[in-house]
C-alpha cells in the first residue's frame, strides 16, 4: 500500500514518532504531509510521542550573526558545530538572509532581534516565521523575552512577548509591555523603578516564565533573581543561594526544567540549580586552583554556558567566540569559533552577540493566524 492511500490518522501516528529535526525535511514530500506538519493538533501529538535521546543534547549557537545547530555528547564530551547555519529569511525582502543580533529560546521557538532592527519569532525546525511590528519603534536598549501561559480550555500554550524599554535614567525607568499573539497587539503594563538590568544580562526561559539576574536600584545595589510571570503579567523578586560570596556571571537551564546559575571566585567555579521546592541545590563545583592560566575573558560578563552534572562539564561561550570547556581535574579546553575576536565588543554594546543555548526542536507554533505567518526554508 502506498503512503498516499494510508488513513490520515495512521500517517499522523507514524510521523509523530519521528524526531522534529528529521521530520522537518518531509515538508515538501506531499501536500498531505505538509498540511499535517502545520496542524496544531499534530504538533501536540508530536510533543507527546517524539523520541528524546538522553545521551545527547541538542543546542544552538549564535555566531557571526548566524544560528548554528550544535551537538554535545554527554558520555564522551565533544562539541560539533554544524557546517551550515539555519538561515533566517524574509520572503518580502530582497536579502537572501537576515542577520541575527540576539536570540531568546522558549519551547522550540526563537525570539530574534535582527541587525536591521526588527523582531521575529522563528521556528528553525519548521522554517516558519512571525514578524512582529512595534507599537512605536524598537530601540537597541530594549530587552525581549518570549513566554507562554497554558489555556486549559484549548489545552494549548498561548505565547506572549515581553518588551522592557530600558532607559538610562537615574533612578531607572523601565517601561514594559506585552505582545499577545491571540490579539496581535501590544499592551502597556507599567513602569518598574526599583531595579535595573545590565545590558549584558541575558534572560532565560523556564517552564514559560523568564528569569534574569537584576540589580537593586538603590544602595547597596545587591544582585537578585528577577522573574516575569507571563500568566500574572507581573515581575517577582526571588532569592539567590545564601551565603553567596561569588561573582555571578550567567544563567542557564538544565533539561528545560531547572534554572541554573554559574558563579566564580579565583579558586572555584560553582553551578547551582533550583529544586522543585524553589530552593537552590549545588549541581557541581570545579576546582580551578590547578589551572595556571585562566584568562579573564574566558569567564566574562555577557557569556553564556551549559552545564552537565553527570559528566561534570561546563561549557562557556564568550563574546569573542571562545568556547571554553571546563571539566573536573582536567585542563581547560579552548576552541575559537567563527571569525574569532570581534570588533567593537564592550559591555554596553552587544551588536555582535555570541550565544550558546539549550534547544528543544519541536513543531511548536505561536497559535497565530497563518495569514500573518511567512514560511521560509531552513537548512
Amino acid at each position: 500500500m502506498e503512503w498516499r492511500n494510508l488513513p490520515t490518522d495512521l500517517v499522523e501516528n507514524i510521523l509523530s514518532r519521528i524526531p522534529a529535526m528529521t521530520l522537518a525535511r518531509f515538508r515538501s514530500t506531499s501536500k498531505q504531509w505538509s498540511a499535517i506538519l502545520k496542524s496544531t493538533s499534530f504538533a501536540k501529538m508530536h510533543t507527546a510521542k517524539a523520541p528524546k535521546r538522553e545521551d545527547e543534547s541538542l543546542n544552538i549557537m549564535l555566531i557571526d550573526s548566524n544560528v548554528f545547530q550544535v551537538r554535545i555528547s554527554l558520555g564522551a564530551p565533544y562539541v560539533k558545530v554544524a557546517d551550515n547555519p539555519f538561515y533566517l529569511k524574509d520572503p518580502l525582502c530582497n536579502s537572501p538572509q537576515v542577520g541575527v543580533l540576539n536570540v531568546f529560546h522558549c519551547n522550540g521557538l526563537l525570539l530574534c532581534t535582527t541587525k536591521d532592527k526588527r523582531l521575529v519569532v522563528w521556528n528553525p525546525c519548521s522554517g516558519e516565521t512571525t514578524w512582529i511590528k512595534p507599537r512605536d519603534i524598537y530601540r537597541e536598549s530594549d530587552y525581549y523575552a518570549l513566554g507562554y501561559t497554558y489555556d486549559s480550555k484549548s489545552c494549548s500554550k498561548q505565547y506572549k512577548i515581553l518588551r522592557v524599554d530600558r532607559h538610562k535614567d537615574v533612578p531607572p525607568n523601565n517601561e514594559y509591555e506585552i505582545y499577545d499573539f491571540t490579539s496581535n497587539t501590544w499592551r502597556i503594563l507599567g513602569v518598574a523603578t526599583d531595579w535595573f538590568l545590565a545590558l549584558y544580562r541575558r534572560g532565560i526561559s523556564v517552564k514559560g516564565n523568564t528569569f534574569w539576574i537584576a540589580t537593586q536600584a538603590w544602595s547597596p545595589h545587591n544582585n537578585f533573581l528577577l522573574s516575569f510571570d507571563f500568566s500574572a503579567e507581573m515581575f517577582q523578586s526571588l532569592s539567590l543561594p545564601r551565603p553567596f560570596p561569588y561573582s555571578i556571571l550567567a544563567l542557564s537551564v538544565v533539561r528545560e526544567e531547572q534554572l541554573c546559575l554559574l558563579s566564580l571566585t579565583n579558586k572555584e567555579l560553582q553551578v547551582c540549580v533550583t529544586t522543585s521546592t524553589g530552593s537552590w541545590s549545588q549541581l557541581l563545583v570545579l576546582d580551578l586552583t590547578f589551572q595556571y592560566e585562566i584568562s579573564s575573558s574566558q569567564f566574562s560578563k555577557g557569556m553564556s554556558f551549559l552545564a552537565d552534572k553527570q559528566s561534570k562539564v561546563v561549557r562557556c561561550l564568550n563574546s569573542d567566540n571562545v568556547l571554553s570547556t571546563v571539566q573536573e581535574n582536567k585542563d581547560i579546553q579552548v576552541n575559537r569559533l567563527g571569525r574569532g575576536k570581534r570588533e567593537s565588543i564592550t559591555h554596553d554594546n552587544f551588536e555582535s552577540s555570541s550565544v550558546l543555548l539549550n534547544y528543544a526542536p519541536s513543531l511548536t507554533q505561536t497559535q497565530q493566524d497563518y495569514t500573518r505567518k511567512r514560511k521560509s526554508p531552513s537548512t
